[in-house]
């Protein structure tokens, strides 16, 4: 999967993201630490990133802002959730095949994940924050 490899280097990379919201430009990954797994889910993978920088997740690609924070969580499922924070706002993005009910749903393009689902729950951030998200061919080519 290439976005594992990515999730997992950890270090600043040159990217060059071209998307119809952000012009081309050079783009960092964010800082990402692998989180201790949870005794009782071992299998869990939970990784946190720190803006400003680019997460590349399965099907998307974000990129951070500097006061922003993103933790990943792979229940070895088909579905991948993000839990996204900034001061005073949090929202929440899904990746896999069959989101719930959600404030945005995108396409990916992709077999799976198909869809990228972004639930705002009233944590402060609205549905701008989809306009964020890069899919299809809009994802930098280094994701």
């Amino acid at each position: 999967m290439r976005a594992r490899a990515v999730l997992a280097a950890g270090v600043a990379l040159s990217l060059t993201s071209c998307s119809a919201q952000q012009p081309a430009q050079s783009v960092a990954l964010a800082r990402s630490e692998r989180l201790p797994a949870d005794p009782e889910y071992p299998q869990q993978i939970v990784t946190q990133f720190s803006g400003p920088g680019l997460v590349c997740g399965l099907g998307f690609a974000l990129v951070l802002a500097p006061d922003e924070h993103l933790v990943s969580t792979d229940r070895m499922m088909d579905f991948v959730t993000y839990e996204l924070a900034a001061a005073g706002r949090g929202a929440v993005i899904y990746e896999g095949n069959a989101p719930g009910p959600a404030d945005v749903t995108l396409e990916t393009g992709l077999n799976f994940p198909s869809l990228v689902a972004v639930h705002l729950d009233g944590g402060g951030y609205d549905s701008s924050l989809a306009r964020r998200l890069l899919t299809k061919d809009d994802i930098p080519p280094n994701c």
